[in-house]
């Protein structure tokens, strides 16, 4: 299977670029945590928590979503689980990075698979006393697949696991071998978790597995637990022959994968030695490779007393006892890096693997100077990659990544670089720079707001790309895979110093860009490509630029993705007292005819001086009844198309259920539930009103 996107927001980078570079330089991105989190309790302290840890590895903006992007309304938005928000954006940027048409894949059969154990959000929810409709599908932990898939129009398994610590691995694990069955033709797989709650950390604390400084020291004899962390990575997976066909960047290879469990032969929560040798040994029968041959392996790696023994006798049984000497099995873990992500660790090691392999590189793991004397590193033939010299991998050797979970599901996946690696039907899989030449084209940018526009194209001016092996006509290909905004700029030239001078032209204010000697040139051929972008940036269609750019062309990884227009949305409130209910109120006798004339809406309904002033005052009605239904209320500049259906603007059957409560309240008019149904935009619903209100009045 190939891997083919990637996206990925973890402590210290929003993204797999600037992840890599953290990686690299040995940054350590464990912080405090930031203003305003872990102030509010559910519960109370521990009394006999004398010191509550707040180290920790955070990312930041978590109560950000743009909505509007993604056609959700701001009331919804408000009652989310803010890993369903950041699982959405990160699915969009991973297929972006993949230059998979994101609207290609309406009833596809691509699968979405999550890793997740957090429902933080769901406490709070129920604590707040804030019930809402949209909070019941917003806290589940199961939306987590399912908006990702209802929002793609996806038609393959939609499935959230939680084995504890394992879980986004496992969650790969299944998505790997649903590829196999043919249950789906691709799959996004995903791991995610924030941490919302000092209750959850207090918790972990008092059973004894959070380190007192906030350091994961894997393998280090000063090792006293890990700290959490939290964030959520999305990669994309596809058959290789199918990757080789359409042309995908691949990342790099999944040759096989195993689970299992540690069957109870220990104490719940203590690993076992056997359970993960016997997982690497099968992994590698599904992979087809031997110890010998993995080069490096990005461990679980926690930092606990208790488990990092157990992971290093059987990486020596399974791996390191089975090679040279002279050349130790390398091993390390991200843990030291961001901390534990706990269900989205899995990802994050596996994220951290592929980056290994596409830049051939390995990064140093830090807080390691000396093992401790029951785990005899030397012994088992194992070396943690340190911050005292580069390490590459040997050629041909493969990688693996470890994830275990407390409840005892142990996971291993092994990979392979795409170097020199051909496809089941012998087709190789090129690494090589682009055969094509470079030629003249267009780069053509788009967002929901003419700022999103702008500020894609300033990431680009500020892009370190890959030169000598992408043309910019490579670069066009993959920005003709993406969504069409509403505002559009573009570029045009023939080389990466005209494209930087367009670029600027665009952040400067343009919103279409040629290089100055093309004007004076009089060529046929590059006045076509002006038309082009003249016509894109006058909200042409992108796939005609598409197919005036040809085939043949290569996806470029790693470009910037869609800038989020992001809104900040609080949730709901703090625990507080709640007040007991009122006892509810006799139920009102059924109004006369004559006395419901003089319900909210219709005072204004009869002095109206002719039916077009009616039938205005009907729709503004219904438009600010709406919005308020929406939870839009708040944005004075935001406006209803009266002849946009409903289900374009964002509404469910819920909260049509919702306004035609409010409308029976304003006006005593019984609208059987179909009337909205039936009627299904403003101005349509309006005449249907009035009709009925003309009727009433006699």
């Amino acid at each position: 299977m190939a891997v083919i996107g990637l996206s990925c927001r973890f402590p210290g980078a929003a993204d797999p670029g600037a992840f890599w570079r953290n990686l690299v330089s040995a940054a350590d991105s464990v912080g405090t945590a930031p203003p305003g989190r872990w102030e509010e309790r559910v519960g109370p302290a521990p009394a006999d928590l004398r010191t509550p840890i707040r180290h920790g590895g955070f990312i930041e903006g978590i109560d950000e979503f743009d909505a509007r992007f993604f056609g959700i309304v701001r009331r919804e938005a408000e009652y989310m689980d803010p890993q369903q928000r950041l699982l959405l954006e990160l699915a969009w940027h991973a297929l972006e990075d993949a230059a998979v048409p994101a609207h290609s894949l309406s009833s596809t059969r691509w699968g979405v698979y999550v890793g997740a154990g957090a429902d933080d959000f769901r406490t709070q929810y129920f604590a707040s006393g804030r019930l809402d409709r949209f909070g019941h599908m917003g806290s589940s932990r199961s939306l987590l697949a399912g908006r990702v898939s209802h929002h793609l129009g996806l038609r393959g398994p939609g499935e959230v696991v939680d084995t504890g610590q394992s879980s986004s691995l496992y969650a790969l694990h299944r998505a790997l071998a649903s590829l196999r069955l043919g249950e789906c033709d691709a799959a996004l797989v995903a791991g995610v978790n924030l941490n919302l709650l000092p209750d959850v950390t207090d918790q972990v604390h008092l059973w004894g597995g959070l380190s007192a400084d906030g350091r994961c020291r894997a393998f280090d004899e000063r090792a006293d637990g890990y700290v959490r962390a939290e964030g959520g990575g999305v990669v994309v997976l596809k058959p290789l022959e199918a990757a080789v066909r359409d042309g995908d960047h691949v990342y790099c290879v999944v040759r096989g994968s195993a689970a299992n469990n540690d069957g109870g032969r220990t104490a719940l929560g203590v690993p076992s030695p056997d359970a993960q040798r016997e997982v690497i040994e099968t992994a590698h029968r599904a992979a087809g490779v031997t110890g010998a041959s993995v080069g490096y392996v990005e461990l679980h790696g926690t930092g606990t007393p208790v488990g990092d023994p157990v992971e290093a006798e059987a990486l020596g049984e399974a791996i390191g006892r089975r090679r040279s000497r002279d050349t130790p099995l390398l091993v390390g873990s991200v843990k030291s890096n961001i901390g534990h992500l706990e269900s989205a660790a899995g990802i994050a090691g596996f994220i951290k693997a592929c980056l290994v392999l596409h830049h051939g590189q390995l990064p140093p793991t830090l807080h390691h100077h000396r093992s401790p004397a029951e785990l005899p590193l030397a012994d088992l033939n194992l070396r943690v990659v340190g911050t005292d010299q580069e390490e590459s991998l040997g050629t041909d050797e493969v990688v693996g990544v470890s994830s275990f979970g407390m409840g005892g599901t142990n996971v291993h996946v092994v990979l392979a670089s795409s170097s020199g690696t051909t496809d089941p039907s012998g087709r190789l899989v090129s690494r090589t720079p682009s055969e094509r030449p470079t030629t003249d084209t267009v780069w053509c940018f788009s967002g929901r707001t003419r700022e999103a526009a702008r500020s894609l194209a300033r990431a680009f001016l500020e892009h370190s790309f890959p030169t000598e092996r992408y043309t910019v006509s490579d670069v066009a290909w993959s920005l003709a895979q993406r969504r069409e905004g509403e505002h559009r700029v573009a570029v045009v030239g023939g080389c990466w110093d005209e494209m930087r001078d367009g670029l600027l032209k665009i952040v400067a204010g343009h919103d279409l860009a040629i290089p100055a000697d093309w004007l004076h040139e009089g060529r046929a051929e590059r006045a076509a490509w002006v038309a082009v972008a003249g016509t894109f940036a006058a909200h042409g269609d992108l796939a005609k630029v598409a197919d005036r750019l040809g085939t043949g062309r290569r996806k470029v990884p790693g470009l910037p993705t869609y800038p989020f227009a992001r809104d900040t949305f609080h949730g709901p409130t703090p625990p507080h007292p709640v007040a007991p209910a009122p006892e509810p109120a006799a139920e009102p006798a059924p109004a006369a005819p004559e006395e419901a004339l003089t319900r909210p809406l219709l005072d204004g309904w009869q002095r109206a001086a002719d039916p077009s002033e009616r039938l205005w005052l009907i729709r503004s009605f219904l438009e600010r009844e709406l919005l308020d239904v929406l939870g839009e209320t708040g944005d004075e500049h935001l406006r209803v198309d009266p002849d946009s259906t409903f289900k374009d603007l964002g509404v469910d059957s819920m909260s049509l259920l919702e306004l035609q409560d409010r409308l029976t309240a304003a006006t005593a008019v019984e609208l059987p539930e179909s009337a909205l149904f039936d009627h299904p935009t403003i101005n349509d619903l309006a005449a249907h009103l009035n009709t009925e209100l003309e009727a009433l009045r006699g």
